[in-house]
C-alpha cells in the first residue's frame, strides 16, 4: 500500500525553529488527510571495556536528551563484571562528553532518580557528592590535527581505592538521540500509511540525529498540500 502513495507529490514547507511540534494539523484534500507526526527514540549505549586491564566489564547506559545550549543532562544505566553477570545500577551526567557515573545504595539511587528527572536543573548537585560506594569519571576524548578521535579514558574508584579504565570507544554517543517526522495519510477507502520525511525530503542526514551539545537545529514541518501524479477515476 506504501508504493500507492509514492505517486503523491509532497510540498512541503520547512524552516528552523527552537521548539518541535508534537504533531502538525491534519490537512484534508477531497478525502485524503495528512498530517505530519514528530516523535523521538533514544537508543542505549554498550561498552565494553576493563578495569585495570584486568577485569572485562560491560556498561549500558542512556543518555537523556538535553535542551538546546544546556550543558549537562542524565545518565542512567548499569555496568556489570564479565565474570558475575550481576548488573549494578548506575546514575550519572554527562557534560560535553566528559561523563561521571555514581552507583548508590537502592534508596539513594531511586530517590537521586526521581528528583533530577523532576529537576534536571539539580544535576549540577550530584557532581559534590561522595556517599557514593562506585564511581566512574571519563574523560572527553579529543579530537587529533588529522580529525580522528582519541579513545574515551578513566578511572574508577570506591573511595580509597582508584584503578585506570581502560580507553574504549564511544563514537556513537552522539547518535543516540534521534527525531523522526512522519507524514501520515489517511483516507475513507484505503489503508493508512506512514512516510518517513526526512528520508523523503534528503534531509534525515541533517535533522534526525541530533546532539544539543554540538548543535541544536530542529525542523518544523507543515503539509501544505498533496495530489496524485496521476487521478483516477474511481478516486
Amino acid at each position: 500500500m506504501a508504493s500507492y502513495y509514492q505517486f503523491l507529490y509532497l510540498w512541503c514547507f520547512y524552516c528552523l525553529f527552537f521548539t518541535l511540534p508534537v504533531h502538525s494539523s491534519p490537512t484534508p484534500t477531497k478525502n485524503m488527510h495528512a498530517s505530519v507526526h514528530y516523535s523521538q527514540t533514544i537508543q542505549p549505549l554498550t561498552i565494553n571495556t576493563h578495569i585495570d586491564n584486568n577485569y572485562p566489564i560491560q556498561l549500558q547506559l542512556l543518555f537523556n536528551v538535553i535542551n538546546c545550549y544546556d550543558d549537562i543532562g542524565l545518565v542512567t544505566g548499569w555496568y556489570q563484571y564479565d565474570k558475575y553477570k550481576v548488573r549494578m545500577p548506575l546514575l550519572g551526567i554527562y557534560n560535553y562528553q566528559f561523563i561521571t557515573l555514581y552507583r548508590f545504595d537502592a534508596v539513594q539511587h531511586q530517590r537521586l532518580l526521581t528528583q533530577f528527572k523532576d529537576h534536571p536543573s539539580q544535576l549540577t548537585t550530584l557532581e559534590n557528592n561522595s556517599s557514593f560506594i562506585e564511581k566512574f569519571e571519563f574523560v572527553n576524548r579529543w579530537k587529533q590535527p588529522n580529525g580522528a578521535w582519541l579513545p574515551f579514558s578513566g578511572k574508577w574508584t570506591n573511595g580509597t581505592k582508584t584503578l585506570n579504565v581502560n580507553p574504549f570507544n564511544m563514537d556513537s554517543i552522539t547518535d543516540q538521540a534521534q527525531n523522526h517526522y512522519n507524514l501520515v495519510i489517511t483516507s475513507s477507502h484505503r489503508t493508512t500509511t506512514s512516510l518517513d520525511l526526512l528520508t523523503q525530503l534528503g534531509l534525515a542526514s541533517e535533522y534526525q540525529i541530533t546532539n544539543g551539545n554540538i548543535a541544536c537545529p530542529e525542523l518544523s514541518l507543515a503539509v501544505a498540500n498533496i495530489k496524485k501524479k496521476h487521478p483516477r477515476l474511481e478516486d
